[in-house]
């Protein structure tokens, strides 16, 4: 009020530079946290305890049973059943990092495993019981990682015989013991040496200098690389200039 009985209204002053500044920490705080629509996970297997599992059951420090568990799972975090490699039946569920999992043992007997996350969703711990032969103790869990996928780079390569030009592949993920490399047509056109295959993952290509054809002409060879699980085809285009 003034001395003469007046009202006055007292504005807010806003710093909209810094209101705007706020405004947008916030936004990009919260994307951080959900996602740009979806929901952010710690680790890339966060809820999912689909594939193949290492389980150790361990009582006074004796290991009483080792087996594989093999898990089926619809979506992250819900129940999920499957089996053991040496013959019981399985279901489980999760809340959060926690974990039971039920072995139908087929005995008749069941085993109760009581556990929590340990490793990023790569591995449970835990107490367990049991109505049979596994008695009461402690268990352990651990995901079985295959290998990465076979690939080869490059995935093709051009060479001229007239120069005699060689390529460098790489080969990665498969099993590298197992690595081979032939030609699957027109091989009598280049050279391949694996000496490096199986260690390294290297071979190499030449193309033969005496390589017959008409000139300004060219002939594909097909190169089949293997690991025996996989096979991926590598095309080699020589070159008769």
């Amino acid at each position: 009020m003034t001395s003469n009985g007046k009202r006055t209204t007292k504005l807010l002053k806003i710093n909209w530079p810094g209101a705007l500044i706020l405004c947008l920490f916030v936004v990009i705080s919260t994307l951080s946290v959900n996602g740009c629509g979806g929901t952010f996970r710690a680790y890339p297997n966060e809820g999912d305890v689909n594939g193949t599992w290492n389980l150790s059951l361990t009582k006074s420090n004796v290991s009483v049973r080792e087996t594989k568990l093999s898990i089926t799972q619809e979506e992250r975090y819900q129940p999920f059943s499957g089996s053991t490699s040496d013959g019981a039946t399985l279901d489980g569920t999760l809340d959060r990092e926690n974990i039971v999992i039920t072995l139908h043992n087929s005995d008749g007997s069941t085993t109760t495993l009581t556990g929590t996350v340990v490793d990023g969703w790569n591995e449970f711990a835990g107490s367990y019981t049991s109505t049979g032969s596994d008695g009461s103790g402690t268990w352990s869990a651990n995901r079985v990682v295959g290998p990465k996928a076979l690939s080869v780079s490059p995935t093709s390569a051009t060479l001229s015989c007239s120069a005699g030009e060689i390529a460098t592949f790489v080969v990665t993920g498969g099993t590298k013991a197992s690595y081979s490399v032939t030609a699957s047509s027109n091989g009598s056109l280049v050279t391949i040496s694996t000496t490096t295959l199986t260690t390294d993952g290297k071979f190499t290509v030449e193309a033969l200098t005496s390589c017959a054809g008409t000139s300004g002409t060219s002939t594909v060879v097909n190169l089949t690389v293997t690991d025996t699980a996989t096979s991926i085809t590598v095309p080699v285009t020589v070159s008769n200039p």
